[in-house]
């Protein structure tokens, strides 16, 4: 045990316990064999290397620290190999540096990266329950080509408001002028109907927003409290995931970059619906128009006025043409009937005479 004391005291920098080493140039000089005697240079090295442990543990921290990524595969990567270091550093400290600080904090560091495995492996279980083939379609398409983590996407979809809910075939979504706008609706799966005045605008498909319009409406008028313009309802047995509107909004305030890409996926599904709806609706004149959003309706409403005038004023305008028309008509007659009425009494005497 005595033996030790040296080595020991030589990898703790102990001072008092340093063997002292005879000097062959003067015997009587004493040189303390100590590691870093100064701040500039290092007075005597170790003979060999610290050991194959503290060897292990750099080489796993290193390749650690070279994992990059923002996925939970990547998480669980850096922490496997940075517990498995600083188990093998705390293994060193028993051993070898016979450190009690070293143990203690290689330790504590390794027991917090097993504690992130653990609660990492636990959220990656609760995602694969919500990754249904449905939910991986609309991650696949709506949200990985922006980055966005599947952790952020079940954030999104298990936050508080958020329901995933069935529609039956046939059964209502939305009533016209009876339902509030108070929600926003995403279609998993089926097929959906829009409807006003039992007229067919169009069909909403899975992975579309059932509501977006709506939505976007609020933004437009003060009004909190405005309702359906059209009638919605189930062409198939439908599943929708739907988010009530105060919990949504609270939750894009927190999440910047979630909440611009959710405003940018509403703001599409709104232009391809106006599309659609400028491929099929028309007034008797050709005007394409929208009855679903509010400015676009008093656009419609204003069209109809305009050639309501314009037919009265057309209206008038024919009335003076057709009376200016009529004495034509009857001055024409008498110039027209006397060859008429030449022809068929005169017409006698020429007759006659040539009998003669």
């Amino acid at each position: 045990m005595t033996s030790q004391l040296p080595a020991v005291a030589m990898a703790r920098g102990d001072r008092s316990v340093m063997p002292t080493v005879t000097s062959p140039v003067a015997s009587t000089t004493t040189v303390p064999e100590i590691r870093g005697d100064t701040w500039l240079e290092c007075s005597v090295w170790y003979q060999s290397m610290p050991g194959s442990l503290f060897q292990c543990f750099c080489v796993l921290l290193c390749i650690a620290f070279m994992g990059s990524g923002h996925n939970s595969v990547a998480a669980l990567y850096t922490h496997v190999l940075c517990a498995c270091a600083f188990f093998f550093m705390a293994i060193w400290g028993v051993i070898d540096s016979c450190g009690l600080d070293i143990v203690i904090w290689s330790l504590v560091i390794f027991i917090i990266n097993v504690g992130q495995v653990a609660y990492i492996a636990y959220k990656d279980r609760q995602t694969q329950k919500i990754f249904d083939s449905d939910m991986q379609t609309i991650y696949n398409m709506r949200f990985l080509p922006f980055e966005i983590t599947r952790q952020t996407f079940v954030d999104l979809v298990t936050c508080k408001g958020c329901e995933m809910l069935t529609l039956s075939r046939g059964h209502n979504y939305a009533a016209e002028g009876k339902t509030p706008i108070e929600k926003l609706s995403l279609l998993v799966s089926g097929k959906i109907r829009v409807s006003r005045d039992n007229k067919v605008l169009h069909y909403i498909t899975a992975n579309e927003f059932i509501d977006s319009s709506e939505w976007q409406s609020l933004k437009l008028t003060a009004n909190a409290k405005s309702t359906y313009k059209v009638t919605i309802t189930a062409e198939t047995d439908c599943k929708y995931i739907t988010w009530k509107r105060k919990y949504l909004l609270a939750l894009l305030a927190n999440r910047k970059r979630l909440g611009k890409l959710v405003n940018h996926m509403i703001g599409r599904d709104v232009v391809n619906k106006l599309y659609h709806l400028n491929t099929t609706q028309f007034n008797y004149r050709g005007y394409r128009y929208d009855i679903r959003l509010p400015l676009i309706m008093s656009l419609r409403d204003d069209v109809i006025q305009r050639e309501k005038r314009k037919k009265d004023s057309a209206l008038g305008m024919e009335s003076p043409t057709a009376e200016s028309t009529s004495p034509t008509v009857t001055s024409s007659s008498p110039t027209s009937s006397p060859p008429m009425s030449s022809s068929s009494p005169t017409s006698s005497p020429p007759v006659s005479s040539s009998s003669c």
